[in-house]
């Protein structure tokens, strides 16, 4: 089968295309939610910008796969196979991604809240800030791989094996658990099972970042990193860079923001009272419903929100 027979017969209504062997069709940009592709054998496919929410891919074969920008969200993926896959950018919210084959893909900044990765295989993979965050990586292997930059606030990497990761600018909070993780003590020393207790500290050596009341984080790079609903009050965060951060619902209550990027940052709902924002850049910044250093509520972003859904509206 070839991509226009699997496009031509999915519009007719047909969704199970389970076995099927599509190797190195282009399906770039193409709208398939809901699709069973099963036990698909989809090597080298180009997926590119492609519509897949839903679908299932259970023990499919999609390796040297071009899948960046791709929407798998809730997606089943069960057990397939994505070795050296490119999936930079993706969404796969909520998507089951349990046993996967993940070796060598590139999943630089993908999607990733809420996914299932347990028990994944994600030798020298790459996750640089990607958004895990809430994600079930219990018992992945992610020897050699990176998360630099990754979001991991609530994720459960229980069990995982860390051997060798890169883990430089990774973002955790007080609910990421750590239990029993596989970790070199030191650079010198093997690879063994550690508690949570001993890998803070290494955690912190290696220059991962915990998201914490108080929290000194002055000066730090924290461009489009997803700080909502953290708890921020009192932290440091002078000079800190976080253009186009998502702060909404954050406490930032009596915090030091004194000469930060807050360019294009998501301030809804968040709290600013009694912070310094001394010489802070906000250009661009979305005020909603937020309280700002006075006490006062700042709305004026809320207006062109509810100007952009009427337009939306109109259109459809």
């Amino acid at each position: 089968m070839d991509a226009r027979e699997l496009i031509q017969r999915y519009a007719a209504g047909e969704r199970d295309f389970t076995g099927i062997s599509i190797e190195g069709n282009d399906l770039e940009n193409s709208d398939l939610p809901g699709i069973i592709l099963r036990d698909a054998m989809l090597y080298t496919i180009n997926l590119r910008n492609a519509n897949l929410e839903g679908a299932v891919l259970d023990g499919a074969r999609l390796d040297l796969a071009d899948l960046e920008g791709i929407n798998l969200e809730g997606a089943s993926l069960v057990k397939v196979d994505l070795g050296e896959t490119i999936l930079s950018g993706a969404n796969l919210c909520n998507a089951d991604l349990r046993g996967a084959g993940l070796l060598e893909a590139s999943l630089n900044d993908a999607d990733l809240r809420e996914a299932n990765l347990e028990g994944a295989t994600a030798f020298s993979a790459l996750f640089s800030h990607a958004n895990l965050r809430g994600a079930n990586m219990k018992g992945i292997n992610l020897t050699s791989g990176s998360l630099e930059r990754a979001t991991l606030r609530g994720a459960d990497l229980s069990q995982a094996d860390l051997s060798y990761v890169t883990l430089n600018g990774c973002i955790y909070d007080s609910e990421t658990i750590f239990d029993n993780c596989i970790f070199p003590p030191d650079p010198v020393q093997s690879p063994r099972t550690l508690s949570s207790d001993e890998i803070y500290p290494i955690l912190v050596a290696q220059g991962a970042i915990q998201i914490a009341a108080g929290a000194q984080l002055q000066g730090l790079d924290l461009r489009n990193t997803d700080l909502s609903d953290a708890d921020l009050s009192t932290a440091n965060l002078s000079q800190a860079n976080l253009n186009g951060a998502d702060l909404s619902g954050a406490s930032l209550f009596q915090a030091n923001l004194e000469g930060a990027d807050l360019d294009y940052a998501d301030l809804t709902d968040a709290d600013v009272e009694q912070a310094s924002l001394i010489d802070a850049q906000t250009r661009m910044a979305i005020f909603c419903n937020t309280t700002m250093p006075d006490g006062t509520i700042r709305d004026d972003s809320c207006a062109e929100e509810e100007v952009e859904d009427e337009e939306t509206m109109h259109e459809t």
